[in-house]
């Protein structure tokens, strides 16, 4: 079958998968597995006069009736998305939520406040509630909002909205972030950024992980104490709804991410483990494939698990992505790819690289595989690289950004018929589809193009090019890509245990002697960054946080600071530590 054919056929069946998905009534199969789905979706609040439902008494727990605090994400420059989930024992049938927003954390300057009918709120949707700002606020400020529900109000949430488009701004930082399994280490860095100075986070995915056996921990330390759980389902990896609901619930009860989440709005993609390790489509069974999971390849076993796991995500993350399953192409039911517009400083764009990509290229084989660079491979989908060249191509401001799943650079050893790409996962394994947006971004003659990464769970900084391979070739450079590390997923160091530091530097030295674009590489160490942008640079920053100390306390140090001046591909290291002192 051709690929084009496969495409047609395609959409029949995923508009049917994502139909169920919202309870839409589908034939065939799929109709049996998912219908009656409920999902819940922002809401527009009703006004109501009087100050029956924002009264509240003071004393009352915020954390008994609010157990996973607030959120606020998908930013607009009028409003954003703000969270919150009533919990199970609090709920009260019949009861409405009312939303406040303020220009001050008591609540004396409210500038906004209105009621979600009860309707809104039911066991279908596990008591999640989203509300819709967009529209009600001003361009670049800060707000504060709560909910309140039976006389008791949520913990205070902040919240950002975005410059207005053509608006002019100085400066602009952001904290990215990445890999938090939740067994493998505790969430001290979340302490530090809840308390950075920054305007928003960044979330490049695997905001959570679908195990509770530890299966993706240390294998040298295990689950970490007091994060061992069991999933509803008694499974290893989630499968039902209720697992998918449970792990959200279990991550968002960790205090230190809540304060982050209180302080600052989100922008966040996702990565393979809100739904299953390295999943990806099969065009020939046109199912989602789960290759970590019992029965994972079963197509319609993997449609159920996959559409439990979106459910979950949609309900738990306040993003601003498009969802209407009674529109006939899949790549309009569901789109997590979507840009965003800070003035006339920075433009971002966010790709979905699990939903539409391809399988590895060569099954379980690496080194002999030669398949990496075939034409028709695909991560993100004919309409997805069509927006995305052409949001690129468009962008007038200074910094042009993109929020990246996957490493884009090659990651390789040898030379010539010898050289051997390792890690088929990310870009490596679509290289053809590489080169195509390499050359669109080359093509756009941006000023500035910065990209920042996650999922391998370890640092680097290199230069992004039109093409790698033939040294013979002179290639353009055509951006910069910082990757953040894990903040707690299993890296290197906690794989092996090395005895030096020296060791760990050599390490390091061998990735970039082997790929010249790499300028930085630390294998070992978990944390989080801060990007900031200027009219006159952009700094990158990483720092390591003791993943082993679940405390405020826990120790945060400078691993390296990187400078790129505006208008050149050039990476100036102002700070480098490999040392532990």
């Amino acid at each position: 079958m051709k690929r084009s054919e496969k495409e047609d056929q395609s959409k029949i069946n995923r508009r049917g998968f994502f139909q169920s998905i919202a309870a839409s009534t589908v034939a065939g199969g799929l109709s049996t597995i998912l219908a009656d789905r409920t999902i819940a979706q922002p809401v527009t609040v009703t006004s109501n006069p009087t100050n029956k439902l924002y009264s509240f008494d003071s004393a009352s727990n915020s954390e008994s009736t609010f157990p996973q605090s607030v959120m606020s994400g998908g930013p607009t420059d009028t409003g954003a998305i703000i969270w919150t989930r009533i919990a199970e024992e609090a709920y009260q049938d019949g009861e409405p939520v009312g939303v406040q927003v303020a220009k001050d954390t008591d609540f004396d300057q409210i500038v906004f406040k209105g009621v979600v009918d009860a309707s809104k709120i039911s066991a279908d949707s596990d008591y999640n509630v989203k509300v819709d700002l967009d529209g009600e606020l001003q361009p670049n400020q800060f707000y504060y909002y709560r909910f309140i529900y039976g006389e008791t109000a949520s913990q205070t949430g902040r919240l950002r909205t975005l410059p207005s488009s053509d608006q002019h701004i100085d400066e602009l930082s952001f904290a990215v972030v990445t890999c938090q399994d939740y067994q493998n280490g505790y969430y001290g860095a979340y302490y530090h950024i809840a308390n950075e100075s920054i305007d928003f986070v960044i979330h490049l995915g695997d905001f959570i992980y679908e195990s509770a056996d530890g299966a993706y921990t240390s294998p040298t330390d295990s689950i970490k104490p007091g994060r061992d759980f069991e999933l509803p389902s008694g499974a290893n990896l989630a499968e039902s709804l209720a697992d998918f609901r449970f792990l959200h619930k279990t991550y968002k009860s960790d205090t230190f991410l809540q304060e982050t989440l209180e302080q600052h709005t989100v922008i966040a993609g996702w990565d393979d483990h809100e739904i299953g390790n390295n999943r990806y489509w099969d065009y020939t069974s046109d199912a989602p494939v789960l290759p970590a999971k019992e029965n994972g390849s079963d197509p319609e076993r993997a449609i159920e698990i996959t559409a439990n796991g979106i459910q979950a995500w949609i309900e738990q993350m306040p993003m601003r992505i498009d969802y209407d399953p009674s529109k006939e192409e899949l790549h309009e039911q569901l789109q997590l790819w979507r840009q965003f517009e800070f003035g006339d400083l920075v433009d971002l764009v966010i790709t979905d690289e699990r939903l539409y990509r391809d399988g590895p290229p060569c099954g379980n084989r690496t080194a002999t595989c030669t398949n990496e660079d075939a034409p028709d491979r695909t991560m993100i989908g004919t309409e997805q690289k069509q927006w995305f060249t052409t949001a690129i191509s468009e962008s007038d401001a200074q910094w042009t950004t993109w929020a990246n799943e996957v490493l884009t650079m090659p990651l390789s050893a040898g030379e010539d018929w010898y050289q051997v790409e390792f890690l088929h996962d990310s870009w490596d394994g679509f290289q053809a589809e590489r080169a195509e947006l390499m050359n669109a971004i080359e093509d756009a003659s941006l000023q500035n193009f910065i990209t920042i990464t996650g999922d391998l769970h370890c640092s680097l900084a290199g230069y992004q090019h039109a093409g790698y391979g033939d040294v013979s070739w002179d290639y353009d450079t055509v951006g910069i890509e910082f990757m953040t590390p894990s903040l707690t997923s299993v890296n290197a160091a906690d794989v092996v245990d090395f005895p030096s530091d020296w060791d760990r530097k050599a390490l390091a030295e061998i990735a970039t002697e082997e790929n010249d674009h790499l300028e930085y590489v630390n294998w070992h160490k978990h944390g989080y960054s801060i990007i900031k942008f200027t009219e006159k640079d952009c700094t990158y920053t990483i720092y390591e946080v003791d993943k082993d100390e679940n405390s405020a306390d826990a120790r945060k140090q400078k691993l390296t600071k990187f400078r790129v001046p505006n208008g050149e591909f050039s990476l100036e290291t102002e700070y480098t530590r490999f040392s532990e002192t």
